[in-house]
């Protein structure tokens, strides 16, 4: 629990960081998407709160709706495009370091809802890793419709048939590279800062 209030802290400052730099009116919403990468996090916290399945599934699908939203928070790198004057530039490493900790929060809010999700289950190591794929694919899939298609968790429940048109139409050969690059990216960070030792 201590954990859990310390991360909510850390998305309080970095929020104030984010706002007092003015990103918000010249930049991505930053907030915004830690704030649904936070939410990943609270589910998968939520979800392991109580024993019976019949609760822990329904919370860890809303985990698994939320969660790409935490790598992909990796694409607002794109918007750095005064990072090669970073290390001479004060206004620019002030954005650096209002930038860089905030994809750093949604990528690591992703590991450790894994981590907390993956303890609840105690797969055995095989099944683990075949599903750290499957969610890392699945993930990527969103997080190119999220970047490309402008949509997100919440239009899943607003736009339905939207959501899964864009995500078929979203294994092509030409997007490959995105999609396969990100689950590569997403698969390696997990089984780097898996808790599992044994692993």
């Amino acid at each position: 629990m201590r954990k859990t209030i310390i991360i909510h802290i850390f998305f309080a400052i970095i929020s104030a960081i984010v706002y007092a730099e003015g990103i918000l009116t010249k930049g991505p919403d930053l907030i915004w998407n830690m704030f649904l990468a936070l939410v990943a996090y609270d589910a998968a916290f939520i979800a392991i709160q109580f024993k019976k399945k019949w609760f822990f599934l329904p919370v860890a699908i809303l985990w698994l709706v939320f969660y790409p939203n935490t790598f992909y928070m990796i694409t607002d790198l794109v918007h750095m495009h005064w990072v090669s004057d970073t290390l001479w530039n004060r206004e620019s490493l002030h954005l650096f370091m209002a930038f860089v900790p905030s994809i750093f929060f949604g990528v690591l809010c992703g590991i450790e809802s894994w981590n907390l999700i993956s303890g609840y289950l105690k797969l055995k190591w095989w099944l683990e890793y075949l599903v750290i794929g499957a969610v890392s694919f699945l993930s990527s899939l969103a997080i190119y419709i999220g970047r490309y298609d402008r949509l997100n968790s919440w239009d899943l429940v607003s736009h339905p048939t939207l959501v899964f048109e864009r995500l078929a139409a979203a294994l092509q050969r030409e997007r490959l590279l995105f999609i396969l690059g990100f689950t590569f990216i997403q698969v390696m960070s997990l089984v780097f800062l898996t808790k599992n030792q044994s692993k």
